[in-house]
């Protein structure tokens, strides 16, 4: 099978816009498709024009989660347990394969990855959405943790996600029971960030990625490097890679910019090097 169309890339002025792109089945994640976008999340870590990655969904969600066929195991693409079709090796080490590989590579990108919500945000989807940095959200979404309500553990990286971003209790209310989140309780439990009119979603995370797209993109790369860092770190190890990222990024043109124009009183007009 391929993935071809099913998802949409663009670049605005700085901004990388990965558009999930199969909107009659609320843009489900197949094997094939989480394939592609794995490796386009690795050649955009490469692409220097790129210092920002939007992701959204066409059409009335974001992503409803798998794709039914490939969950039910009548897919041409076996799922353990659920259908006689032969696994490759790699499968069998890792049912879910590059579904699960997305979301980590959504933070191994090593740039800022802001999501644009809206619909459905449910099992796979809910894992990559969390891994952004910022979530924008409009009234229609609706978040789950939907493993659960198909008799699946939790995967994606979903137990790993939930318990950073909202509370502990919450986290495990929503792995163990699989309910439905409104947006306005998705807010209210910090699982999106900022919750604007219908339809308004894209437009928002647009302009918050944009203003970091003109910003010093090595310090914002890197301070974004290190807060994940600090999540498995101690305070005297942060002080050292502080450090390090200090020294890193004041070798720049953009560091060289910001003190002349603190000095000068004056805007600074950062290039991203």
């Amino acid at each position: 099978m391929s993935a071809e169309g099913e998802y949409l890339f663009e670049v605005d002025e700085g901004v990388g816009v990965v558009t999930l792109n199969r909107p009659e089945r609320l843009n489900s994640i197949t094997w094939d498709l989480s394939q592609a976008l794995v490796d386009l999340f690795r050649e955009l870590r490469q692409r220097d024009e790129v210092r920002v990655i939007v992701l959204t969904g066409a059409g009335r969600g974001f992503c409803s989660g798998g794709d039914a066929d490939w969950l039910s195991g009548s897919d041409e693409r076996g799922l353990p347990g659920l259908s006689d079709v032969p696994l490759e090796r790699y499968q069998r080490k890792t049912p879910a394969g590059p579904v699960a590989e997305f979301t980590r590579t959504i933070i191994e990108v090593d740039k800022p990855v802001i999501a644009a919500l809206h619909g459905p945000v449910m099992g796979a989807g809910l894992s990559f959405a969390l891994a952004c940095d910022r979530r924008f959200a409009d009234p229609t979404t609706r978040m789950c943790a939907a493993m659960v309500r198909l008799g699946f553990a939790p995967d994606t990286g979903i137990t790993w996600l939930l318990p950073r971003i909202t509370r502990l209790s919450t986290a495990l209310m929503m792995v163990e029971t699989g309910r439905i989140l409104e947006a306005d309780e998705c807010l209210r439990e910090g699982l999106i960030d900022e919750l604007v009119e219908e339809g308004g979603d894209l437009e928002a995370a647009m302009a918050y990625a944009k203003k970091l797209a003109q910003g010093p993109s090595v310090a914002v790369d890197l301070a974004r490097r290190f807060v994940y860092k600090a999540l498995t770190s101690t305070l005297e190890e942060m002080l050292d890679y502080e450090a390090v990222a200090a020294v890193l990024s004041s070798h720049t043109a953009d560091a060289r910019e910001g003190t002349s124009s603190f000095i000068e009183k004056r805007k600074p007009t950062f290039k991203g090097f």
